[in-house]
C-alpha cells in the first residue's frame, strides 16, 4: 500500500487490523489514516465493541434464537463494509467559518449559511450570521434564491452511474466551482479521487460516505487526493450541494470523464 489509504480502503483493512493480519506497509498506512480521521476511528471502536456484545450474548441465552443469530450476522456485515447504522452529524471546522467575513470564499460562504438553516448548535454559536432556512424539498426555497435561474444549470448525466451533477457557479478568483448532485435511492455515484478539497452539504435525503451516514444539514470535506464513492440510502433520492478545488478523475473506463 503506498501513501495513507482512503477512508474506503481502511474500513475494508480494519479487520485485518484487529487480527494482526495486516503487513508492515498496509499497518502503516491504516495507523496514520486513523491518527488523521475520526470518523473511522469511531467506527474501529465499534468493530471493536461487537465481538464483546457476542460474548455477551451467548453467556446469557446458551442457546441463542436463530432470528437473533441472523440479525447479529448481518448487523457485523454492514460494519465491514463500512456502513454504520447512524453516523455523526458532522459539522464545519473552526477555520471554514471564516470565509463568511467581507473576504471570505463565496461559494464556502454559501454552504456555510446552507449548514446554519439546519444546524441549531452551529446557529447557537454563530446568531448574527444569515441563515438559508431548510424549507422546501428537494431543494430549500431559500437555496434557490441565490442560485442562477434552473435553466442555467448545466447537468451532466451520461457516464454517472444514475446520478446527475450540474456545475452551477464558478468563482472567478479560486477557480473552485458549485455542483448539485443528484443521486437517485440505493445508486452509487462512480468511484473517484479528487485534485482538490472537496466539501459537500447533504441538501435532502441521506447517504453514506465511507464510515460517515449523512443526513440533511451535514458537512463533510474531502482532502486532495481522496478516493471515495458516495451511496444514496435505499427508498429516497439524495441531492447535495458540492464546492470543488481542481478537478475529479475517476477509476475504470471512467477516467475519460472529469
Amino acid at each position: 500500500m503506498m501513501g495513507i489509504p482512503t477512508c474506503e480502503q481502511v474500513t475494508a483493512l480494519l479487520t485485518d487490523l484487529e487480527e494482526g493480519a495486516l503487513g508492515p506497509l498496509a499497518w502503516t498506512g491504516v495507523r496514520v489514516h486513523l491518527g488523521l480521521c475520526p470518523p473511522c476511528r469511531a467506527f474501529l471502536v465499534s468493530l471493536r465493541r461487537t465481538p464483546i456484545l457476542l460474548r455477551n450474548l451467548l453467556q446469557e441465552e446458551a442457546d441463542p434464537d436463530p432470528i437473533a443469530e441472523r440479525a447479529l450476522a448481518g448487523a457485523m456485515g454492514v460494519l465491514r463494509q463500512g456502513r454504520l447504522p447512524q453516523g455523526p452529524s458532522l459539522h464545519p471546522a473552526a477555520g471554514d467559518w471564516s470565509a463568511l467575513g467581507p473576504d471570505g470564499d463565496p461559494l464556502h460562504a454559501l454552504l456555510l449559511r446552507a449548514h446554519l438553516g439546519w444546524c441549531g448548535a452551529c446557529r447557537a454559536h454563530r446568531p448574527s450570521e444569515a441563515a438559508l432556512e431548510p424549507g422546501g424539498s428537494p431543494l430549500p426555497e431559500s437555496l434557490r434564491a441565490v442560485l442562477p435561474p434552473e435553466g442555467r444549470w448545466r447537468w451532466v448525466r451520461r457516464g454517472l452511474g444514475g446520478a446527475q451533477a450540474a456545475r452551477i457557479l464558478k468563482d472567478p478568483l479560486s477557480g473552485a466551482t458549485l455542483h448539485l448532485v443528484r443521486l437517485p435511492g440505493g445508486r452509487t455515484f462512480p468511484t473517484h479521487r479528487h485534485l482538490g478539497p472537496e466539501t459537500t452539504l447533504v441538501l435532502s435525503g441521506r447517504m453514506q460516505d465511507g464510515p460517515a451516514h449523512l443526513h440533511p444539514g451535514d458537512w463533510i470535506t474531502h482532502r486532495p487526493g481522496t478516493l471515495h464513492a458516495p451511496a444514496a440510502d435505499p427508498g429516497q433520492e439524495c441531492w447535495a450541494l458540492v464546492r470543488l478545488e481542481g478537478r475529479v478523475r475517476f477509476t475504470g473506463w471512467r477516467r475519460l470523464l472529469a
